[in-house]
C-alpha cells in the first residue's frame, strides 16, 4: 500500500489517500512516477481519473479545435490520429485509467506495436499516444506523461536515402509540359497550361502540394520575383492562413521564366483568388492533379517504371504489355529543388529557410548526405598526409 497525503482541489486541503498494489515493486514504481505530481498538487486521485479511451476523445476534440498556439489540425492529421486511436491505442489501453497507466504499460505497448506492425507506423502510433497523454497533463487529468521517455528509434540499416529526380528527367518533364500546353486542341492546351504552371512552380520553389493548392495570386510578387507562402489547402480543399509550422511562412525567389509563365496563366485563369483553381474557384484536388496531370505527363514523357506483382514479375495488361506507372511521386519535386540548392552551394540554414523546415535537424536528416565542404575535404586530406609522415 502507498499511503500518502495529497492536495484536494475541491476542498483546497490536504487529504489522506492510499492505493494498493499486488506487489511492493509495483507500489514503489507507482510512487516514483507520481510523487512529483503529489508534491506539485497536480496529482489526480483514482476516483476522479478517466480511462485512456475517454481521454482519446478529449484529445481528438482538442486537436480539432486547436491547442495553445497551434491552430486546428488538418483533415489528414485528424484522420491519422483517429486511425491510431481507434485501431491501436484504444484496443490495447482503452479501459486502463490514466492514474493506473505506468511506464511498464507503455513499454509493453511499444513491444506489441513492433511485433504487429511496421517500425515506421509503430513510431507514429507511439507519438500519437504521447500527444494524447500530453493533452491529459494539460487538462489536469494526470500529473505526468509516463510515455515521455519512451521512443522508437529509426532503423538506419533499413532506412533508404531520398530518391531525387535527375536534372535530365526534369528537363524531359518540362519539355513534355511545353508540348502539351501548346497542342492544337485548345481546350486541352489550356488545361495543360494550368498544370504546366503548377508543376513548374513546384520545381522552382520546392513548395508542398498543399501550399501550391492554396496559393493566392496576392502571394505572387511579379515585380519582386518572389512567391510568399502564407496559406495552404488541406485534402478537403479547406484553405487556411497557416502552414505546417511557423518556419513554413517564407518568401521564395523565383526565376524570371516562371514569373512570365504565371503572368501568362493569370490572363486566362478566370479571375479566381487562387493561382491554381478549378473552374469554380476551388483548390485543385490531389486526385485530379495526379490522375489528370502528374501521371499522364510522366507516361507521355517515358518517365515510367514497370509494375511488379507479388511474385516479383512484371504485371501485364490484357494485350500482354507490361503495366507501367509513373517513375516519381509528386513530393519528389520538393527534394529535387532542395538538391539543386545544395548543388549550387546553399548552406544548410539557407536550405532550411527556403524549404520551410521547422528545424535544421530535419534538413540534415533529409539532405545531409548531399552537403559537401571542399575546404574541409582538403584539410582532411592534408591531415592524413601529415599523420602518415609522422609514421615514417
Amino acid at each position: 500500500m502507498v499511503d500518502y497525503s495529497a492536495f484536494d482541489p475541491k476542498t483546497k486541503k490536504q487529504v489522506r489517500r492510499h492505493k494498493t498494489f499486488k506487489t511492493k515493486r509495483e507500489a514503489q514504481r507507482w510512487w516514483e512516477e507520481n510523487a512529483q505530481g503529489v508534491r506539485a498538487k497536480t496529482h489526480v486521485p483514482d476516483s476522479e481519473s478517466i480511462t485512456v479511451q475517454a481521454m482519446a476523445g478529449r484529445w481528438i476534440e482538442a486537436v480539432t479545435q486547436g491547442r495553445g498556439e497551434r491552430g486546428p489540425a488538418e483533415a489528414s492529421t485528424l484522420r491519422q490520429y483517429n486511425y491510431h486511436a481507434d485501431t491501436y491505442i484504444i484496443s490495447r489501453l482503452g479501459q486502463v485509467k490514466l492514474c493506473d497507466l505506468t511506464k511498464a504499460d507503455i513499454v509493453d505497448f511499444k513491444t506489441h506495436l513492433l511485433e504487429e506492425i511496421s517500425r515506421p507506423l509503430a513510431r507514429k502510433v507511439l507519438v500519437s499516444l504521447k500527444g494524447l497523454l500530453n493533452e491529459a497533463v494539460a487538462q489536469n487529468k494526470v500529473a505526468v506523461n509516463v510515455a515521455a521517455g519512451i521512443s522508437i528509434g529509426i532503423d538506419k540499416r533499413s532506412q533508404s536515402k531520398v530518391t531525387i529526380p535527375t536534372v535530365a528527367d526534369v528537363r524531359i518533364l518540362l519539355a513534355k509540359l511545353d508540348e502539351l500546353a501548346t497542342q492544337d486542341n485548345k481546350q486541352h492546351a489550356k488545361a495543360w497550361r494550368r498544370y504546366r504552371a503548377f508543376i513548374a512552380t513546384a520545381i522552382h520553389t520546392g513548395m508542398r502540394a498543399s501550399e501550391l493548392r492554396g496559393l493566392p495570386w496576392t502571394a505572387v510578387d511579379f515585380d519582386g520575383g518572389k512567391i510568399h507562402v502564407r496559406q495552404r489547402a488541406d485534402e478537403n480543399g479547406t484553405v487556411a492562413e497557416v502552414t505546417k509550422s511557423e518556419a513554413g511562412y517564407r518568401s521564395i525567389p523565383v526565376p524570371a521564366s516562371l514569373i512570365q509563365m504565371l503572368r501568362e496563366w493569370k490572363l486566362e485563369a478566370g479571375g479566381h483568388a487562387l493561382v491554381f483553381a478549378t473552374s469554380s474557384g476551388e483548390p485543385l484536388s490531389l486526385a485530379n492533379i495526379y490522375n489528370r496531370a502528374w501521371k499522364p505527363v510522366q507516361l507521355a514523357a517515358g518517365l515510367t517504371a514497370v509494375v511488379k506483382g507479388d511474385n516479383g514479375k512484371p504485371k501485364r495488361d490484357d494485350e500482354g504489355r507490361p503495366v507501367l506507372e509513373p517513375l516519381y511521386n509528386f513530393h519528389l519535386l520538393r527534394h529535387f529543388h532542395a538538391s539543386m540548392l545544395i548543388a549550387d552551394g546553399a548552406n544548410p540554414k539557407e536550405v532550411q529557410a527556403e524549404m520551410g523546415h521547422s528545424s535544421i535537424q530535419i534538413t540534415y536528416d533529409l539532405y545531409g548526405h548531399l552537403f559537401t565542404d571542399e575546404e574541409s575535404d582538403k584539410r582532411r586530406r592534408e591531415r592524413s598526409e601529415r599523420l602518415a609522415e609522422q609514421l615514417g
